[in-house]
């Protein structure tokens, strides 16, 4: 093991996908980072299907090699039972898609790429205790019988679920747990399977090593013995049932899968990404990709904070961040769980999860009063009224000369962006064609840009685009701005406000 510095700038718990990601990304920015691991690697690891958003991850972090595996599989097919029992919905593989991969494979070359890229490692080993002061923090750690003790000015805690205590843990789904086991398939099932029943829900798919996995979702108070409860699952399922006699004495695992954010997920610069912060409900198949996500704006506010320690805006964004990813999700799933058909038959498991409520009675921080906030405000539907296809060049003809002026609609607020890999204060602009504040359109500000465009003619639009991006470019965001009414033929010119 080469020589430790004396201090890091940041140290990471955890050699899963969340912890290498944040680190690959701090070491990019010329950070000193180091690692401890618990586990020896290769280890086993559920959560092989990866969401299509994950390769542009890894080769954002120059590590999409990593994905060309010729024994990881692409473009799998699925049939899938959800909104109405009768129907099977066929879901064809898509090219550039999702991926099933072997996670003891993937996070050890992800592991040994960050190593390559300078990440200092301690594997296995276990933390002892940890200790903060006004240096940061103090971590010693048991390491092959001896001793070592490290001390770095921010930790990150990517330990999964282990890394939050059960007493931390603010439920924001009712309990579940999964049940799951695996057939030899020898490629006899090459396509996934997702069916909605009666008691919980079921996932089936090929994964690596010649192997189909089925897994189960249910409620905590209704499971049993897991082979049997595994068993009774299939039997009212349409997809499964003829698997039911080729589980023989297969070995049946279970764990619980509830959904929960950490009610303090930064305290002291201990910071927890991936699942030690939130976990998804396991109805998305995103949880990778959404924890890898989540590491990357970890890192920004990380930079953020090592640039300037007494600004406020890293662990104000890195919140608004997470609270942002705990509600989207929960609405998502909500209304997912909606569409099923068995939840009009009003079982138990399915009004639990379309009725939850979050409560932090037992959990009062600053950090969940503003989650509260946030998860209990009703969201509005946006009505996406462009369908067909906008013809740029068309529009761009008839208004080329016209004289255009702000939309009256438009006002602007301050919120939290991202500039040259620090959190900085910009205007966003809101108006009630757009679905959410914002800030940049293909990475060009719009409020200086419609701030120094009033009363100009549409061609001087288009004509200060092409100075930073092509031509097609320009006249995208230029027709953008005017067919949302972003911007208006001018009548009157009004400023901004």
């Amino acid at each position: 093991m080469k020589r430790f510095p004396k201090t890091f700038d940041v140290f990471v718990l955890g050699a899963g996908p969340a912890g290498l990601c944040a680190a690959i990304r701090l070491l990019d920015m010329g950070y000193t980072v180091g690692m401890l691991e618990q586990e020896e690697f290769p280890r086993s690891q559920i959560g092989e299907s990866l969401s299509p958003g994950i390769r542009n991850i890894f080769d954002y972090l120059n590590a999409g090699h990593l994905l060309e595996d010729a024994m990881y599989l692409n473009t799998i097919s699925a049939k899938v039972i959800w909104e109405n029992k009768g129907h099977i919905y066929e879901r064809l593989g898509q090219n550039n898609g999702g991926i099933i991969v072997d996670r003891r494979k993937l996070d050890q070359e992800l592991l040994q790429f960050s190593v390559s890229k300078g990440l200092y490692l301690i594997q296995p080993g276990k933390l002892k205790q940890s200790v903060n002061d006004q240096n940061g923090w103090t971590l010693d750690i048991v390491h092959n019988s001896s001793e070592i003790r490290i001390n770095s000015k921010l930790v990150l805690d990517a330990r999964g679920r282990k890394g939050t205590l059960l007493n931390e843990r603010v439920p924001i789904a009712p309990p579940a747990i999964a049940v799951w086991t695996h057939i030899d398939n020898n490629a006899v099932f090459n396509e996934a399977f997702v069916e909605a029943v009666d008691d919980g829900w079921l996932w089936g798919s090929p994964v690596c090593g010649n192997r189909y996995r089925i897994m189960a979702f249910t409620d905590t108070v209704q499971f049993k013995k897991s082979e049997l409860h595994l068993l009774d699952l299939m039997r009212k399922t349409e997809l499964f049932a003829p698997f039911v006699n080729q589980l023989k004495d297969n070995a049946v695992e279970s764990c619980s899968v509830t959904s929960f954010v950490s009610q303090m997920p930064w305290n002291n610069q201990f910071i927890k990404i991936g699942e030690a912060a939130f976990t998804l409900d396991p109805l998305s198949s995103t949880g990778v990709e959404k924890a890898m996500r989540f590491s990357l704006q970890a890192a920004i506010a990380i930079n953020t904070y090592l640039k300037n320690p007494d600004s406020e805006h890293p662990k104000n964004f890195y919140e608004e961040k997470l609270i942002e990813s705990v509600v989207n999700h929960a609405h998502w799933t909500t209304d997912y769980y909606q569409n099923a058909w068995a939840c009009h038959d009003k079982t138990e498991f399915w009004i639990k999860r379309i009725n939850f409520r979050l409560d932090i009675s037992n959990h009062k921080t600053a950090f969940t009063n503003k989650l509260e906030k946030e998860f209990n405000t009703e969201k509005s539907i946006f009505d996406h009224k462009q369908t067909a296809p906008i013809p740029v060049d068309y529009i761009l003809h008839q208004l080329w000369n016209e004289e255009i002026a702000v939309s009256p609609n438009i006002t602007f607020k301050s919120v939290y962006a991202i500039d040259n890999d620090c959190i900085v204060i910009k205007q966003a602009l809101m108006h009630p064609n757009l679905e959410r504040p914002l800030v940049y359109l293909d990475q060009v500000e719009l409020f200086p840009l419609l701030k120094s465009m009033n009363s100009k003619p549409v061609s001087d639009i288009v004509i200060y685009l092409n100075k930073f991006m092509t031509i097609e470019k320009s006249k995208k965001i230029a027709v953008f701005l005017l067919s949302n009414q972003l911007l208006t033929v001018a009548q009157n010119s009004c400023s901004l406000r």
